[in-house]
């Protein structure tokens, strides 16, 4: 019953803060709806996806076949739009942010290329969309090393390969090989198939792409394969899941804000002790550590109030999902405000006052949300940064709410996160005990 009243004293206490529940159930819903808005996803979950980059192209003697055939590959992959474009109209666009990046093609690109010439080709890219642009730098990095690897093979394999010397210093075979369309160059072709000059040019012609071609197939096989095949039950198929953004922004932000509400709850030790309400509970029949288990199961009985109804909320105004079953998600958050409510309790017992618990716990939530998951998705933050937030309880409670809400999997899919959060609660609470105890045999607690 002593117990009780603790935590029903802590609970009346936290919902007359109307401000603080305010606080804490606004702003994530907020910035959840700004993100998924910011990356593609529609009003009240109804995610488009990531939009299709814009993308300037500029080569100015490119033939027009090329060009219509470069820009429909790379729309068919639906990660760009793309536009033909000059170089004067490329840059403004990129600079007044209407295109994400402009790629360059100088204007003796194809003269270059055939002939091995170096070639430099420039990105431009607009310095107000990081995300997307560094995407498009990455692409066509990875591009040019895999085209860099296969020139290097083929000269290696051909170091006398005589193609470029077919092309004239007036442009007449070149003309001939890559100006126009299939039709008007297949037609060139026939029409001088009687010249020994252009009969000799088309077998080294011919010569060239069967080389191409077959360094390109030994270098696209493999000896060793991956197939990764997704399997139901049977009779359990069901059809693939739309992506939807939210479910991926609203649980890091829930946290985040997690985090500092109970740490706020922790932080009530200090004005306990400052107004002299600690004291007087320590000299009543409630024991030291009842004391504690109260304060830690109402900070983590507000954690749990918090989480499911802004859950709850996602569900209705983003659609968020809550999981393949009714268990999953409740457990999860049961363990994950367990565990941060027995970490801030370990920071507020070790802290000699309220404002410097404050300061710490400040920069702990800051410095866990970088490295946990909060502020940006775990599967874009590198290996090192995983080894640092694997020590905070953040860190496993994203991982779960990523399996269950963004990926649909049940929680005894991956029990790792859960038996880490709860041997952190378990640890926790040991810790919160010893200092209870330590201080009460010293006398310095009150």
């Amino acid at each position: 019953m002593r117990l009780n009243a603790l935590v029903r004293k802590d609970l009346i206490r936290f919902v007359s803060d109307r401000r603080a529940l305010v606080v804490n159930m606004v702003l994530p819903l907020l910035l959840t709806s700004i993100m998924g808005l910011s990356f593609g996803g529609g009003m009240f979950g109804q995610s488009k996806g990531i939009s299709a980059i814009p993308l300037a192209l500029v080569g100015s003697d490119l033939p027009e076949m090329l060009k219509e055939r470069l820009a429909e590959g790379l729309r068919e992959s639906e990660f760009f739009e793309v536009t033909w474009t000059d170089s004067l109209n490329a840059d403004a666009m990129v600079r007044q942010g209407t295109v994400t990046a402009a790629v360059f093609l100088p204007p003796s690109f194809g003269e270059d290329f055939f002939r091995l010439r170096p070639v430099e080709i420039q990105l431009w890219k607009d310095p107000g969309s990081e995300l997307k642009s560094g995407i498009v730098e990455q692409i066509i990095t990875r591009a040019l090393r895999q085209y860099q690897a296969g020139e290097a093979a083929y000269l290696s394999l051909w170091p006398n390969e005589d193609y470029p010397d077919l092309l004239s210093e007036d442009g007449e075979f070149e003309d001939a090989f890559i100006n126009g369309d299939m039709t008007t160059i297949w037609k060139r072709w026939r029409q001088t198939q009687n010249d020994p000059q252009w009969a000799e040019a088309r077998d080294k012609m011919i010569l060239s792409v069967d080389r191409h071609l077959a360094l390109s197939e030994a270098m696209e096989s493999s000896v060793v394969s991956l197939t990764v095949h997704d399997k139901a039950p049977m009779g359990e198929a069901e059809t693939p899941k739309d992506m939807n953004l939210y479910d991926y922004f609203l649980p890091g932000f829930s946290v985040f804000f997690l985090m500092f509400a109970v740490s706020a709850s922790a932080r009530d030790l200090h004005r306990e002790k400052l107004n002299g309400t600690l004291h007087r509970q320590l000299l009543s029949p409630v024991s030291s550590i009842d004391f504690l288990l109260g304060k830690w199961i109402s900070s983590s009985l507000q954690g749990v109030f918090q989480l499911v109804v802004l859950y709850l909320l996602g569900a209705v105004l983003f659609q968020v999902n809550l999981g393949p079953n009714f268990w999953s998600l409740p457990v999860v958050i049961l363990l994950c405000c367990m565990a941060g409510s027995g970490f801030f309790l370990v920071i507020a017992l070790l802290t000699p006052t309220e404002k410097m618990m404050d300061n710490i716990s400040t920069m702990v939530v800051l410095v866990f949300a970088m490295v946990g998951g909060n502020m940006m998705p775990l599967d874009q933050l590198p290996s090192w940064v995983h080894t640092f937030g694997r020590f905070g309880f953040n860190y496993w409670a994203n991982v779960s709410f990523n399996d269950i809400m963004a990926k649909n999997q049940s929680a005894a899919a991956n029990l790792q996160p859960l038996i880490v959060l709860a041997f952190m609660t378990a640890g926790f609470l040991v810790v919160n005990v010893l200092i209870v105890r330590l201080k009460m045999r010293k006398g310095v607690w009150a």
